[in-house]
């Protein structure tokens, strides 16, 4: 007997506020992880790092694809912070690590969690399921096929039902987080407080110093700029140049060489259709009575009975659910239990739901502990082709897997000839390929007709050696490289380079002159002769502000923060990111009145809770952190 699918939590509690969980963002989460293992963007360190054994964590074991996940959701994070463009490998090898070790804490820890809350279940493993069919790398025109997924997994080491395991570890941790992250409550109180901080406004005079007038009044005599550049030769060398011959082979290249077998259409046209024929989606709802809700089973069955008759009689099916159904997850969506799996739901459910057609009711049907009337909602057929229609489709796939495979076959010798020591002439003349050349290339000049970052890696990379040629894998297509010749950075003359030389001189004038203003106007305060002393020089303003607000636009945020942190009647100097400098002095803070808190309430009851979640977040991360049991083998941590 199948355990019971409906009453698979065991903390009702936390439950229900995971039971949206899968149809909001954190589903893009899970997609996310799940295609993880198959593209790896790990550093080029920590390969030399990892060994055979790993250890555990909390008791959980860390294996190979663990530690390739944690890799790949770290280096994911930093791009989201920093950017796509953004380079793990350029950390410190020392920091790549620790941030990987505090990923695979935290993934372990909430797994150990979730497997003690009882998250690890059927339910979980419908969900895994689901997210795996909908996985666009297992799918063939959009459609899942069983073949591509068994293909994809073995090659990654797993069989097909540990793969569905990772997923369904990866989804139970998810849950427990995002249970925690969601389980805050603020008080109205709370709320005013923290508006009544935020809503705040300051009333500042300030004077600003503008260093690009400032700049741009530097005047640089000849003989200051000879002796900068004299001085400081090493900001005028030429950048290092390379040059490179490659060559680039082409899945599409090798189209011409596949030959299609015969009988190869007839045959993969009567797979397809033994394929698609089981691929029909019931989508069903129930009305569950429980038997030990009832003082027998006599009794249980005579409940059971007189809602059948209702539904007979035309009432409606989610009502009587909402009424009547003692499952208490499906009950208030009027009984909805999606769509079908056999390897979730009893075998008496797919038999009774067989040869039903939509909107139609089943038989009441009994299980050990419940009866249950069933309802088909949806069903989706998928649309057969002809063998007309697909052929072309059919013979494209053949073709396309063929070449990639024959453009593998040329990688492998590739390899075996760069392992060799084979130069990329004699490879080039093997495969008979025309090797391209690019010369003179700089990192900073560097546009090269194949935008992928490991191409500019292995050209600037220090372990690159002349003559000695490198393969490279960008799926459908490889690029094979070798650096043909190095020019070393150079002291550039002096006449070329003179401008650059006068803007760095100006820059460190620049510096040197904000430096004693900013002491010269403390000292014109003193003396009650600041506005002369403003009036002598065009690169100094001064203003006066009302009312300005925490998160304006009238000031550069680094200075509006500034202000919020000080006291009135103090004086702060700030410098921005763009060289200017504000001396502030804050007359008052004015706070805002109890009507203006009172408009805005709603809206900060909605930051607050966000505020608090994120807070939770953090401490549940520092929780992970600090309790786990740590037993990592063989990783420089």
């Amino acid at each position: 007997m199948l355990p019971h699918p409906f009453f698979i939590y065991n903390y009702i509690a936390m439950m229900e506020s995971l039971r949206n969980f899968l149809t909001g963002p954190r589903l893009f989460v899970v997609i996310a992880a799940c295609a993880l293992p198959f593209v790896f963007l790990g550093t080029s360190s920590l390969g030399a790092t990892f060994q055979n054994s790993f250890g555990s964590i909390n008791g959980e074991d860390i294996s190979q694809t663990d530690l390739q996940v944690a890799t790949n959701i770290t280096v994911q994070k930093f791009k989201n912070i920093y950017g796509d463009d953004f380079d793990f490998n350029e950390l410190d090898e020392s920091i790549q690590l620790e941030a990987v070790k505090q990923e695979l804490i935290s993934q372990k820890v909430l797994l150990s969690e979730s497997r003690s809350l009882g998250l690890l279940n059927k339910n979980t493993e419908k969900q895994a399921k689901k997210l795996i069919i909908k996985n666009p790398t297992f799918q063939i025109d959009g459609v899942f096929d069983e073949g591509a997924y068994e293909a994809q997994v073995n090659a990654v080491g797993y069989t097909k039902d540990s793969y569905i395991d990772v997923t369904k570890d990866m989804i139970a941790s998810e849950m427990f987080r995002s249970a925690l992250a969601s389980s805050a409550f603020i008080t109205e109180t709370e709320v005013k407080e923290l508006a009544q901080i935020l809503e705040q406004t300051v009333d500042i005079d300030f004077i600003k110093l503008d260093s690009k007038l400032l700049k741009n009044q530097i005047i640089n005599s000849d003989e200051e700029l000879q002796d900068y550049y004299k001085n400081n030769q090493i900001m005028f060398f030429s950048d290092e140049k390379k040059s490179f011959e490659y060559f680039v082979l082409k899945s599409d290249d090798y189209k011409d060489s596949v030959q299609i077998p015969d009988g190869y259409v007839d045959n993969a046209y009567a797979d397809y259709l033994s394929r698609i024929s089981g691929r029909n989606e019931i989508r069903f709802s129930h009305i569950m009575i429980e038997k030990s809700n009832h003082s027998s089973d006599e009794i249980a069955f005579k409940t059971v009975s007189e809602v059948y008759s209702k539904l007979k009689n035309g009432e409606s099916f989610s009502e009587l659910a909402v009424i009547y159904s003692d499952d208490v997850v499906s009950k208030d969506n009027g009984g909805d239990l999606e769509y079908f799996d056999a390897d979730v739901f009893p075998e008496q459910f797919a038999n009774a739901l067989k040869d039903l057609e939509i909107n139609e009711l089943s038989n009441i049907v009994e299980l050990e502990d419940t009866f249950h009337i069933l309802k088909v909602t949806e069903v989706n057929k998928p649309e057969v082709m002809t063998l007309s229609e697909i052929e072309s489709v059919l013979i494209e796939e053949l073709i396309q897997s063929e070449s990639v495979a024959l453009m593998n076959d040329d990688a492998n010798t590739i390899d075996e000839m760069i392992f060799s020591g084979e130069s990329l002439n004699t490879i080039a003349t093997t495969l008979s390929k025309n090797i391209n050349l690019k010369t003179n290339i700089t990192s900073n000049n560097y546009d090269f007709e194949i935008t992928d970052s490991r191409i500019k890696d292995f050209i600037f990379s220090a372990d690159s050696q002349i003559g000695i040629p490198g393969l490279i894998d960008l799926g459908d297509l490889l690029i094979v490289l070798s650096i043909s010749s190095v020019q070393a950075p150079t002291l550039q003359p002096y006449d070329d380079v003179k401008d650059l030389a006068a803007n760095y001189l100006s820059e460190s004038k620049t510096i040197e002159k904000q430096a004693l203003l900013s002491a010269e106007l403390d000292l014109a305060k003193k003396n009650n002769t600041l506005d002369s002393f403003l009036k002598a020089y065009d690169f100094l303003s001064n203003e006066s502000f009302v009312e300005v607000k925490r998160y304006s636009s009238l000031l550069p945020q680094e200075v509006i923060s500034e202000i919020f942190k000080s006291s009135p009647d103090s004086s702060i100097s700030v410098s921005t990111r763009d060289g200017d400098i504000y001396i502030v002095d804050l007359l008052s803070i004015n706070k805002p009145s109890i009507e203006s808190i009172e408009d805005l309430l709603e809206q900060y009851n909605n930051f607050t809770e966000e505020r608090i979640s994120r807070n939770i977040s953090s401490l549940i991360n520092e929780e992970v952190i600090d309790s786990a049991r740590v037993n990592l083998n063989n990783l420089v941590f």
